[in-house]
C-alpha cells in the first residue's frame, strides 16, 4: 500500500475517536453533573442507546454489503451520516428546559439518534479498511497508521473540552452554554475529517455499474437480514473475538465514565490538572505505536494485545492496594489507563479483518460489514452496560451531582470502578483473544485456499466456455 492510501483511510479515525471518546468520558458526568440528571437515570439512557444500536446495528452492516452507487460502495454512506453525526453531539451536550422525567426522554432519544449516526458512518468505514488489503501485516500497519489519528482525536477530545469550557465559563458563559458550544466545535471537526476521507480514499471504493448487483441471498428482508448476521456469529473465530471486544470496551467504558470523577473527587484536581493528565494518556499511546507494530508484526497480534493487556492488568491491581496518591503513583495509573484502554484500538479492528477472510473462505460470500458491524455493535453495548453499571454504584453509594465533596463511601466505590471491576474484564478479554484461533500462520493458510478456489473457479469457466 502507498503511504497516501493509509493516510488518507487513517484521517477519519480522529472523528471516530472524538465522537466516541466524548460520549465514553463526558456523557455521564454532563447529565449528572450539568443536566442534573439521577445517576440510575443517566446510565438508563445510556442503556436505551445501548439498545437501540444493537438493533440498528444487523440492518447497517446487512446494508452497508449490499449498496451499490456510481459514486461507490461504502464511502456515499459514510458521508450521508457524517452530517447528522456531528449535529446530534452538539444536540447531545446542550441542557433543555424540561422536567427531569422529559429531559430524560429527550436524552435519550436523541442518543439513539446519536448511535444510529455513529453506526451509519462506522461499519461502512470499518469495512473499508479490510478492503484495502488482504496482507496480515499490511492490515497490521494500516491499523497502527489509523491509530495515530485515533489517538489524535483522543487528544482533541481529552484536553480541548475541560480547558475550553473552563475558558468559556471564564469570559462570562453560562456552564451549560459553554458545554454545547464545545460539543459543536467537536461535531464540525468530525464532519470535516470524514469527507477529506471520503474524498482521499476513491481509489479503493470504486464506483458501481449497473451491472453489479449485490449476491441475491436465500433469505429476503428481516429475517434473511438476521440469519445472515446469525450465520457470522456462529463462526468460532468471531464467538472468541465477540467476548474479547465485549469485555474490552466494558472495561474501556468504565475507566473513561469513571476517571472524571476519581479525578475531580477522590483526586480534587482541577479542570486544568484533568485536562493535563488526560492529554498525557494518549501522548503514552502514541508514543507506544511503534513498538506495538514491532511486536505484532515479529510475533502474533493475538500475543501483542495479550501481553500489553496483563501488563495493564498487574498495574491496576497494584494500584488498587498501593493507593493512587504520590506522583509516581498517578504516573503508573496514566499508564495502565493507556495500555487498558488504547491497545484494543490499536490491533483488534485488524484482528476483525482476518476474520472477513475466514468467512469469504467458507461462506464464499463478501460480508465486511456485517461482520465488522459486530464491532459498532459490541462498542455501543459496552457504553450502555458500562455507564449503567457506574450509574448504579454511584446511585447505591449515594453520589450527588450537586455536591463539590462525596461521602467516604461514595469515594470508595469510585476507586474501585477505577481498578478492580476495570481488571475483571480485561481479565476476560486477555483470556478470549488467546482463544481466537487465526494465527498469522493460520491466516496465510486461508488466503492460500482462497486463492487456489479462485484459480479453480477461473479454470472451470475456462473449461466450460470452451
Amino acid at each position: 500500500m502507498k503511504r497516501s492510501d493509509k493516510l488518507g483511510y487513517s484521517i477519519a479515525s480522529t472523528g471516530d475517536a472524538i465522537a466516541y471518546t466524548f460520549i465514553g468520558t463526558f456523557l455521564m458526568f454532563f447529565l449528572t453533573t450539568v443536566a442534573k440528571l439521577d445517576p440510575a437515570k443517566a446510565g438508563i439512557i445510556s442503556a436505551v442507546g445501548a439498545i437501540w444500536n444493537a438493533i440498528f446495528n444487523p440492518f447497517m452492516g446487512y446494508f452497508s454489503d449490499k449498496v451499490r452507487t456510481r459514486f461507490g460502495k461504502r464511502r456515499p454512506v459514510m458521508l450521508a451520516f457524517s452530517i447528522p453525526l456531528g449535529v446530534s453531539l452538539f444536540l447531545l451536550y446542550t441542557v433543555v428546559p424540561l422536567p427531569e422525567n422529559l429531559k430524560a426522554i429527550y436524552y435519550g432519544l436523541i442518543l439513539m439518534l446519536f448511535w444510529t449516526s455513529y453506526t451509519g458512518f462506522f461499519v461502512p468505514y470499518l469495512a473499508l479498511g479490510a478492503e484495502y488489503t488482504t496482507n496480515y501485516d499490511d492490515r497490521i500497519v494500516l491499523r497502527l497508521y489509523a491509530s495515530f489519528f485515533n489517538m489524535m482525536g483522543i487528544l482533541i477530545c481529552m484536553f480541548s473540552p475541560t480547558l475550553l469550557i473552563d475558558f468559556l465559563k471564564s469570559k462570562g458563559v453560562e456552564t451549560d452554554h459553554a458545554w454545547s458550544l464545545t460539543a459543536g466545535m467537536l461535531g464540525l471537526i468530525i464532519m470535516t475529517v470524514i469527507f477529506i476521507t471520503v474524498h482521499l480514499s476513491k481509489s479503493k471504493d470504486l464506483p458501481c455499474s449497473k451491472e453489479d448487483s449485490p449476491i441475491k441471498d436465500k433469505g429476503t428482508g428481516i429475517p434473511g437480514i438476521f440469519a445472515e448476521y446469525l450465520s457470522v456469529a456462529k463462526l468460532r473465530p468471531m464467538i472468541y473475538l465477540t467476548i474479547a471486544s465485549l469485555a474490552s470496551l466494558i472495561c474501556y467504558a468504565i475507566l473513561m465514565s469513571d476517571m472524571l470523577y476519581f479525578m475531580t473527587y477522590n483526586l480534587r484536581f482541577s479542570p486544568k490538572i484533568i485536562a493535563l493528565l488526560l492529554l498525557i494518556r494518549p501522548l503514552l499511546a502514541v508514543a507506544i505505536i511503534p513498538l506495538v507494530g514491532r511486536i505484532a508484526i515479529k510475533t502474533d497480534k493475538r500475543l501483542a494485545v495479550i501481553a500489553f493487556y496483563f501488563i495493564g492488568i498487574a498495574l491496576m491491581v497494584l494500584l488498587h492496594f498501593i493507593g493512587i496518591e504520590s506522583k509516581f503513583t498517578i504516573a503508573l495509573y496514566l499508564l495502565a489507563l493507556m495500555l487498558c484502554t488504547c491497545i484494543y484500538w490499536q490491533l483488534m479492528p485488524a484482528i476483525y479483518y482476518d476474520v472477513c477472510d475466514y468467512d469469504r473462505l467458507h461462506s464464499g460470500k463478501s460480508r465486511q460489514g456485517t461482520i465488522v458491524s459486530f464491532q459498532g455493535l459490541i462498542e455501543a453495548m459496552a457504553v450502555g452496560a458500562g455507564s449503567l453499571i457506574l450509574g448504579t454504584l454511584l446511585k447505591l453509594s449515594g453520589f450527588d451531582g450537586s455536591a463539590t465533596v462525596q461521602n467516604s463511601e461514595t469515594l470508595a466505590r469510585i476507586e474501585t470502578c477505577t481498578t478492580i471491576i476495570p481488571v475483571i474484564f480485561l481479565a476476560v478479554a486477555a483470556i478470549s483473544v488467546y482463544l481466537y484461533p487465526i494465527t498469522k500462520r493460520a491466516h496465510e493458510e486461508i488466503l492460500r485456499d482462497l486463492a487456489n478456489n479462485k484459480a479453480c473457479a477461473r479454470g472451470n469457466s475456462k473449461r466450460f466456455s470452451q
